[in-house]
């Protein structure tokens, strides 16, 4: 496809500058996200967890059952296990996209290579998040870097915007 003569509208990147904490700013090239990224993500087995199930009790305590006499089951979103499991799902959606927008910048370098084929991409994900932390990125960092990612690639939501905010309580919480 063309518009206007060209067939790659996505060809042009932005600075996002990061301002450092000793007045300094940190100057990244950045990249919009191409069309296909959360397919890929998806193909790549990166899906957000599905909550347990856990049988629905009414006020004293019984089992709820359906017409059919079957005990009724309820999503269990406050699981510990889950809540971990989202958390490293949209930490893990938030890297790969910056790591992916990073591409226009030449003066980074990962040392993780990513995976060939479909395998392999959430330990992958989670090394980038490790490099990134021992670079001295913080969480605020990345909140920024996501909503520099969403409006250089015109994304309204879902994925990054979930991402940015699963860190924003980190942020508000402050240092630990």
């Amino acid at each position: 496809m063309k518009i206007a003569g060209r067939n790659n509208l996505n060809e042009f990147h932005e600075v996002c500058r990061l301002p450092r904490p000793n007045g300094e700013e940190l100057a990244l090239t950045m990249r919009p996200l191409p069309l296909g990224f959360s397919q890929r993500l998806r193909q790549r087995g990166i899906a957000p967890p599905s909550p347990p199930r856990r049988v629905a009790r009414d006020s004293s305590g019984r089992a709820i059952r359906d017409e059919s006499g079957l005990a009724v089951m309820v999503a269990d979103e406050q699981d510990a296990e889950y809540g971990l499991a989202l958390e490293a799902y949209h930490r893990r959606v938030a890297v790969l996209a910056v790591a992916e927008s990073l591409q226009a910048d030449a003066q980074i370098e990962f040392e993780s290579g990513a995976p060939d084929g479909n395998a392999g991409w959430e330990a992958y994900a989670d090394s980038l998040f490790a490099e990134m932390e021992e670079s001295g990125f913080t969480a605020g960092d990345l909140v920024q870097l996501c909503t520099f990612v969403c409006r250089l690639s015109n994304l309204t939501g879902e994925h990054l915007t979930q991402a940015a905010a699963s860190f924003s309580s980190v942020i508000r919480e402050g240092p630990g």
